[in-house]
């Protein structure tokens, strides 16, 4: 039988056993809750480290971009004053350059005129005296330009005979026109010889007819009356001084007057009219001067007569009229024929003005 010692043993035993159970599984449980309470509390040591570090670096970025920008707006603040001074430096020296200029000009346009009243004052009011001076041009010139030339030479004492105006009907390659005219010269409208025929009349009519009795004068002045009738031609004796009966006087002269644009439509009949004038007087038979047309570049008409050999020599050519230092040099040119001279701005001229 189970005697009391072992009672007490067992007892002892179990409750023995239950102690070290307990004091056994308190202390791993603490080291475990030890362990999680310690990582705890560093990752919360980590994470405020790392707000504190982000806060000081965003603290810092502020600051960096609060330098930045005002170092910005310095700057700007600087280069507006340097435009600001650079923009009234400009204005200042334009300004000045602006006044320069206008005193300049003045300065200029007082010494051009001192120049042109002396040249004006120089130029002998007799210059053209003992000439006589008929224009041709085509319809549709410049009627200022052609007013310019007339007052300059009737100023000038030349004795200004009216100017004969070509009218586009005056086309020698028109069947019309070519049957009016052999009517009026009474030959076939197809002979060869006809406009050959009209421009030797026209050239006799604007030449020295000293060889020409009265009754030839007549009829060759009926000629270009009927001419005239036929809406050819027109003598217009505005401003002239000769009698309506008299085209021809001692040393008469012939300016023929056109422009670039006219000059395509007309070009046949004025170069052939040109050339027998030339056959029908002497060296220095006139002058060719060129009006300027917006519409065409200057030289169409001098160039004709420039690049022509015997023309060359023949006729004084003026490119440049429109001034009045161009007109004056007009003027000059004319008073020195038959001293043949080209003058004006183009390449193809030998010198500005007559000198």
């Amino acid at each position: 039988m189970i005697n009391l010692r072992y009672h007490i043993v067992s007892v002892v035993a179990v409750f023995l056993a239950l102690g070290i159970g307990l004091a056994l599984g308190s202390t791993f449980v603490d080291s475990i809750l030890v362990n999680e309470l310690e990582d705890q509390v560093n990752e919360f040591k980590v994470g405020r480290d790392d707000a504190i570090d982000s806060k000081d670096q965003a603290i810092a970025d502020k600051q960096r971009a609060q330098e930045e920008l005002e170092a910005l707006r310095t700057d700007w603040l600087r280069e507006e004053q340097v435009h600001d001074e650079q923009l009234q430096d400009l204005r200042r020296s334009s300004a000045e350059e602006v006044n320069a200029i206008r005193e300049q000009i003045d300065a200029e346009r007082q010494d051009n005129t001192l120049t042109l009243n002396a040249i004006e004052a120089l130029m002998p009011k007799d210059r053209l005296e003992g000439t006589s001076w008929v224009i041709v041009a085509p319809t549709g010139v410049d009627l200022l330009g052609i007013a310019k030339i007339r007052e300059s030479l009737i100023e000038s004492d030349g004795e200004y005979l009216g100017t004969l105006w070509i009218r586009p009907a005056m086309n020698l390659q028109e069947p019309e026109t070519l049957t009016a005219l052999a009517d009026l010269f009474e030959v076939e409208s197809s002979d060869a010889e006809l406009p050959e025929l009209v421009i030797s009349h026209i050239a006799s009519w604007l030449t020295e007819r000293e060889g020409l009795n009265n009754q030839e004068d007549q009829i060759l002045e009926g000629l270009i009356g009927q001419m005239g009738v036929l809406g050819l031609l027109r003598h217009d004796r505005y401003g002239s001084s000769a009698p309506s009966n008299q085209v021809g006087d001692s040393d008469k002269k012939v300016i023929f007057v056109n422009d670039s644009a006219l000059m395509s439509l007309n070009q046949e009949l004025f170069m052939s009219l040109l050339e027998e004038v030339t056959e029908l007087g002497e060296q220095g038979a006139g002058a060719v001067v060129e009006l300027r047309n917006e519409s065409s570049p200057v030289g169409e008409v001098v160039n004709k007569v420039r690049n022509d050999a015997d023309l060359a020599q023949s006729w004084s050519t003026f490119d440049e009229v429109d001034s009045l230092e161009g007109r004056l040099g007009l003027l000059i040119g004319l008073s020195r024929l038959p001293s043949v001279g080209h003058y004006g701005s183009l390449p193809t001229a030998e010198e500005r003005f007559p000198r």
